[in-house]
């Protein structure tokens, strides 16, 4: 189901809602260049929606059909809060778990932290960005094709040029507001966004949180591991929804 919302500035955002009869919603933010039909977040939510769960996937501005420009977690998380908003409004949802995938998830924790009216149970973290100036991709051009996808040219966000100097929130402060149970999930030397971004959300988290940093062969980054290390990330991701009150039973 496609639906569409206006953020706090009238930017127009579109998200797609995979309906199950539950009282509870997945909430998934993309990373930087993923839109909401992208093969893998297509395959998230629906392994998510396959298992039970209510799950809305968000075109965050400048991605996908959304309006507006890239801001790397400025304005962000007005779009995933109005989507939010919008769904509470219409379905009979008491907690929101908050999925983030790299840069999705420096957004979701601003989400949780900005917003505290949003009934926010969970977050989970997949190879997130702690803070724009600790990224150092590790890029290999013998092994970069296996990361990067020709086809996403297709699909160019409108992003902010000045990366360097433009504003943005930083995660790393945010997660000091958050108050909800945390599960971190990076591959140990991650090309893009180093395992040390998630083990600095760690250390300022409250708890509960997790921490699982996967030691595999390739460098994988956010949604690409659930590709290479399926069988190992997916009982993580679902154990953690179980464990924090995340229900996929069916409304009576």
């Amino acid at each position: 189901m496609h639906g569409t919302v206006e953020s706090f500035d009238a930017t127009r955002i579109h998200y797609d809602l995979y309906d199950a009869p539950t009282r509870s919603l997945v909430l998934v933010v993309p990373g930087f260049w993923r839109f909401r039909r992208h093969p893998s977040m297509v395959t998230l939510a629906t392994l998510l929606n396959d298992n039970g769960y209510r799950v809305a996937v968000v075109d965050v501005r400048g991605h996908g059909d959304s309006e507006g420009t890239y801001g790397f977690n400025l304005n962000e998380r007005y779009d995933v809060y109005a989507v939010a908003k919008e769904l509470l409004s219409r379905l009979p949802i008491d907690t929101i778990t908050l999925i983030g995938l790299s840069y999705g998830g420096a957004i979701a924790v601003s989400t949780a932290a900005r917003h505290p009216d949003l009934p926010v149970g969970s977050l989970m973290l997949i190879s997130p960005v702690a803070d724009f100036s600790m990224i150092m991709p590790r890029i290999n051009p013998f092994t970069i094709h296996k990361h990067i996808a020709w086809g996403q040219a297709l699909h160019r966000p409108r992003f902010d040029w000045r990366l360097k100097r433009s504003a943005k929130l930083r995660a790393i402060d945010d997660i000091h507001d958050v108050h909800a149970p945390i599960c971190l999930i990076h591959v140990k030397n991650d090309w893009l966004i180093g395992h040390s971004h998630s083990e600095a959300l760690y250390e300022a988290a409250n708890e509960p949180k997790e921490l699982h940093v996967i030691d595999m062969p390739g460098n994988y980054h956010a949604d690409r591991i659930f590709s290479v290390a399926g069988p190992e990330v997916e009982p993580m991701m679902l154990g953690f929804l179980a464990k924090y009150g995340v229900t996929s039973k069916k409304l009576s």
